[in-house]
């Protein structure tokens, strides 16, 4: 991830979109370097967690269950696919 990475910004794009595809989210500070994003769906949820350093991990719990580093763009579109059905 480039040093000008502003995270904060990049977790405020994910905030907007989530809230104007009207999808219920929560966050989360339980770590000294990152603010957590969790989305719940019906049979899974989402776990986005926004790194000081920029980088972003993304972890679904249920049927499929993965943890990875992701980009924004492609962690906005799966979380809005799922749960939009």
């Amino acid at each position: 991830m480039p040093a000008n990475v502003n995270s904060l910004e990049q977790l405020l794009v994910f905030l907007f979109r989530l809230r104007e595809e009207k999808i219920h989210f929560t966050l989360e500070y339980s770590r000294h370097d990152s603010i957590m994003v969790i989305v719940p769906a019906v049979s899974s949820y989402y776990e986005i967690e926004f790194f000081a350093d920029g980088h972003i991990e993304y972890q679904s719990f249920g049927p499929a269950s993965l943890v990875k580093d992701i980009s924004l763009e492609d962690i906005t579109k799966s979380v809005v696919a799922a749960l939009q059905g």
